[in-house]
């Protein structure tokens, strides 16, 4: 099983701290991640929020390369309709280069109104931008010799792409919820940084992969503390700025939502995090009856993508409940 440290790089609004204090946790999280024997380090995007998540999350992987020597390197995820796909495949392959051939591509569509509204990219385009970038920037990595791209977002004539990866295929994984977004991260052979659908490992047998081989590596919430009490006094605060982030913005669309969809921190505590799922928070032996109570939910996961930073805990609480997770859960989940 593969078990990856999920991190969303950000302040808590209500008491913000310096950023380059903030920065700093979050990446000596990471190199104390492969010195717990974690497999990934996984690094989201998003911008123009409140809580200062890092728009880039690509820098943030350079910089807890220089710092690691085995963990993987992962983005998950990033939001393929802001950027360039010849930028982002170039800076993909260099980092894949800095970091000895440890990349891992996350990508997803994107989901903040304000993001779509600034960058100017229609939202009701995201799917089919996201998967044209992607399929380029793979071209980019394998084809040899200079090619040219004239698709239906990207004109992208004459590319001369003459970095190569390490790896001689760099993963692709992606973030794929909806059943037009399942169906193409199956027909390209993406591996899912998602849940597994039923639909996915269809498309993937009718393409002729085997769906063993391909990746499920969904999101998951954990606090582990030696009593629930201890863990949740020290991750409810940031749980509950986390489960509201998505549900109290605006919708795609630029709706305003109904402030009593907001999911109180009575619930957060008994582990509702709404649609997105099941908060894993407790002592050792209870966050391990969780995770393998998903796992029996969840047919089909390969992996765990593991936030144990919720925005505004304190870092020695922080390094408690990843030594606790290394050492009391991680030996009972498959292999």
């Amino acid at each position: 099983m593969d078990i990856g440290l999920l991190m969303a790089v950000r302040n808590h609004p209500a008491h913000p701290r310096p950023l380059p204090e903030v920065y700093e946790e979050y990446i000596t999280d990471a190199v104390r991640a492969e010195a717990l024997g974690f497999d990934h380090v996984w690094v989201g995007e998003h911008r123009m929020t409140e809580d200062q998540w890092t728009p880039s999350p690509m820098l943030v992987l350079t910089a807890i390369a220089a710092r690691t020597g085995r963990i993987r390197l992962g983005s998950s995820v990033m939001c393929l309709p802001f950027h360039h796909p010849l930028r982002l495949a170039e800076d993909l392959v260099v980092l894949d280069n800095i970091s000895g051939g440890r990349v891992d591509f996350g990508f997803g569509v994107g989901s903040q109104f304000e993001e779509f509204r600034t960058f100017g990219v229609p939202s009701g385009k995201r799917l089919g931008i996201t998967y044209e970038a992607a399929r380029f920037i793979e071209r980019c990595f394998t084809e040899e010799g200079t090619f040219s791209h004239h698709g239906k977002y990207f004109d992208i004539p004459e590319v001369t792409f003459t970095t190569r990866p390490v790896q001689e295929r760099i993963p692709f994984y992606a973030a794929a919820i909806g059943p037009q977004s399942l169906e193409l991260a199956a027909r390209n052979g993406y591996h899912l940084i998602a849940q597994r659908q039923p639909l996915y490992d269809r498309t993937l047998r009718e393409d002729g992969r085997e769906p063993e081989a391909h990746q499920a590596i969904p999101l998951q919430m954990v606090c582990v503390a030696p009593t629930r009490e201890e863990a949740l006094e020290a991750s409810l605060e940031g749980l509950h700025h986390f489960a509201n982030f998505y549900r109290l913005r605006r919708n795609i669309q630029g709706e305003l939502p109904d402030p009593s969809v907001e999911i109180p921190p009575a619930r957060i505590a008994e582990g509702d995090l709404g649609h997105l799922g099941r908060a894993a928070v407790g002592s050792p032996d209870e966050v391990t009856e969780t995770l393998l109570g998903i796992l029996k939910e969840k047919p089909g996961t390969t992996g765990f993508a593991l936030a144990f930073r919720h925005a505004g805990m304190r870092a020695p609480e922080v390094a408690r409940s990843m030594e606790l997770f290394a050492r009391e859960v991680m030996p009972h989940l498959p292999g």
